[in-house]
């Protein structure tokens, strides 16, 4: 610049040089004679020419370098060429910056129309009004259209306002295809916002769910037909335990009878085990009515008041003769916070009860089984009303043989057993605990056991209950 910036003055001041020579050189004036004006006019133009050239040509210059330092700041494919110092150079070499830019911009739009293209979901733009504006090969094979006939159509789910916010709006729906298929597409929605975040066009994404929709019916299907299949086990077992019950009474009721008879010390012996037999089968019959009546539903809670104290020692007392034949201990203990009288479903209680003091005293060959139960006092059951919430807990110890770690995820389902083994001493259906786990959670608690083996257990569970406060 500096170099044409010199050639320039001293081409000026030549021509002026020139101008004032002919001007004050009188034998030149006359020698030109009339040319002399024409020869003026033609210094005087080349001298204006030269001089609006290069104020041209440094606006230029300063235009050519703006764009220059906007382009730095892109980042271009190809390594940019190197300039000298001339300023045709520099205007050469930003003319190869704005072409490499060009191309690179050209190269990621081919890369994101391919991305676009190749992707099997079903990908369209369109308008504030609905039309759109793009659909991608998948979309245009799809509906069987070509893009063009595609381009100005309204999108077939277009929802209006329901993509404005920046979280995607997604939503599943059936799409028929001209071929006689119907495919559950799930389309994914979006504003495409400009810096302003104003709203210049929505994107659609359709993903094709079918399998998944496929799945879940049949799914669904297994479920009904497993439920179909436990509610007839259910009823099969109701069925076949009440039809049970009658051959089982009639031979516990006969062998009272013939127990009452004078019998010799075999026969009576022998009357004996036809009874406990009865008893026991009985009570498995009986166990397997409830869990049946419990899995269907038709169980029902009741919620009447009585002496929790009372029912207690009734419990306690039924358990005493056996627990003095194992030489076993059987202690209870109420804390003094639990009411008197509460509103629950007593011979469920007495049922849990009865089945976890049972299973302590069979398990349980030295030292004893204690039961202890407390209370906590909650809100009233109304706004104003002097019936307040409590949740009872009941805790079962024992000094028994324990249960092996391995057996505790086990010990809560059906016809579960700590021992399975063809010559285990202690007998059960492993249905008690599995029923007390359902009765606990119908009246709103839990069930759990704490045990080590060759320390002994503790089960504890609790139920929701209420009370009239005094």
């Amino acid at each position: 610049m500096k170099r044409k910036t010199t050639f320039v003055l001293f081409l000026v001041c030549a021509l002026i040089t020139a101008w004032v020579v002919i001007i004050t050189d009188k034998q030149v004036r006359d020698h030109l004679g009339s040319t002399l004006y024409i020869i003026g006019f033609a210094i005087t133009g080349c001298m204006i020419l030269v001089l609006a050239g290069y104020a041209w040509n440094q606006e230029l210059v300063k235009t050519l370098k703006s764009m220059h330092d906007t382009t730095d700041s892109v980042r271009l494919v190809d390594t940019p060429a190197a300039g000298d110092e001339s300023d045709s150079d520099e205007i050469i070499g930003l003319a190869r910056k704005i072409e490499r830019m060009a191309r690179s911009l050209q190269q990621v739009e081919a890369s994101y129309k391919g991305i676009v293209e190749d992707q099997p979901d079903l990908i369209c733009r369109y308008r504030n009004d609905g039309k759109m504006t793009f659909v991608n090969g998948a979309y245009a094979r799809a509906v069987n259209r070509k893009r063009t006939e595609l381009v100005g159509v309204d999108f077939p789910y277009f929802t209006p306002g329901a993509a404005i916010a920046d979280e995607p709006y997604t939503f599943e729906t059936e799409m028929p295809f001209d071929d006689g298929r119907r495919l559950w597409i799930r389309w994914t929605q979006r504003a495409i916002k400009d810096d302003e975040r104003n709203t210049m066009e929505y994107q659609a994404v359709g993903h094709d769910i079918t399998e998944r929709k496929e799945a879940e019916a049949a799914l669904l299907r297994a479920k009904e037909a497993a439920e179909a299949a436990d509610r007839a086990k259910s009823e099969f077992l109701a069925i076949v335990s009440h039809e049970l019950r009658t051959p089982i009474n009639a031979i516990i009721g006969f062998s009272k009878m013939l127990g009452s008879t004078t019998l010799t010390l075999d026969q009576r012996e022998q009357v004996e085990m036809i009874n406990s037999s009865g008893l026991a089968l009985e009570k498995i019959i009986a166990d397997i009515l409830n869990l049946s009546k419990i899995d269907s539903g038709k169980i029902d809670i009741e919620h009447a008041p009585f002496s929790l104290r009372m029912c207690v020692q009734d419990i306690c007392a039924f358990f005493a003769p056996k627990a003095r034949s194992l030489a076993l201990a059987l202690d209870s203990k109420v804390d003094p916070g639990v009411p008197e009288i509460v509103n629950s479903d007593e011979s469920r209680i007495r049922q849990i009860l009865t089945n976890l003091i049972g299973n302590a005293l069979k398990f349980t060959e030295r030292g004893g089984v204690t039961l202890e139960v407390s209370c906590a006092r909650g809100e009233p059951v109304e706004p104003g009303s002097t019936r307040r919430v409590a949740r009872l807990f009941f805790a079962v110890k024992d000094s028994g043989i324990g249960i092996p770690p391995d057996k505790m995820d086990h010990l809560f389902m059906p016809f579960s057993q700590v021992d399975t083994s063809s010559t285990r001493r202690r007998g059960g259906t492993g249905l008690g605990l599995i029923i007390s786990k359902r009765l606990c959670e119908l009246m709103g608690g839990t069930i759990s056991v704490e045990s080590r083996v060759g320390e002994g257990s503790t089960f504890r569970f609790s139920i929701l209950t209420d009370f009239e406060e005094s």
